[in-house]
């Protein structure tokens, strides 16, 4: 997985810590090493070709209408969507509302590691991709998600649905537009 040292340093620095304590990186090092078998990372990737762009970006083979400015830029010349989700499972979810009645300290590192850890796993799942797509001719650029800019959270559910993703890595989405598990991560990125 993930160099560990990194996720710890980016934690402690997510919780406020500008220079070294030793005493919550010493917290952050014990609750990664008990905790380290509940991170579950699944994730996927599908391309879907731009069909039109008129009253938002729709996909061909997806029922997927993304609304909003902000995507029509991020997606201004591309050819297609690449649709991602990924998520640490649903154990991770349970163990940090667990360590939030007997170890509330414990709860919020463990809450901050998992935060990090989502983000930069799904970054290399998403550079490895991006590797397999710059063989086939194809750049990408950064994924996108729901809830930047004027892209609602709502999308959260079609872009799912479109991968299957509660079906092949357990990943929902609430009438809100939040995901479960809660560590987890849907975008898109422009193909060009």
């Amino acid at each position: 997985m993930m160099d560990k040292a990194r996720v710890l340093k980016a934690a402690c620095a997510s919780l406020g810590a500008r220079e070294s304590d030793p005493l919550s990186e010493k917290l952050m090092e014990k609750v990664y090493d008990e905790n380290a078998s509940v991170f579950c990372p699944r994730s996927l990737c599908a391309l879907f070709p731009i069909k039109s762009r008129e009253d938002g970006v729709r996909f061909e083979g997806a029922d997927v209408v993304l609304a909003g400015e902000s995507i029509k830029k991020h997606l201004a010349g591309a050819s297609h969507g690449l649709f991602q989700a990924f998520t640490l499972g649903a154990s991770l979810d349970k163990r940090i509302k667990e360590l939030s009645i007997a170890r509330p300290s414990e709860s919020v590192a463990l809450n901050a590691i998992a935060s990090v850890l989502a983000e930069l796993a799904a970054d290399e799942l998403l550079q490895k991709e991006r590797e397999a797509l710059k063989e086939r001719g194809l750049e990408t650029n950064f994924r996108f998600c729901p809830g930047y800019g004027d892209l609602p959270l709502g999308a959260n559910e079609a872009i799912a649905r479109a991968l299957n993703a509660a079906k092949k890595i357990g990943l929902s989405v609430t009438e809100g537009g939040l995901l479960l598990p809660r560590k987890s991560i849907v975008g898109v990125c422009g193909a060009f």
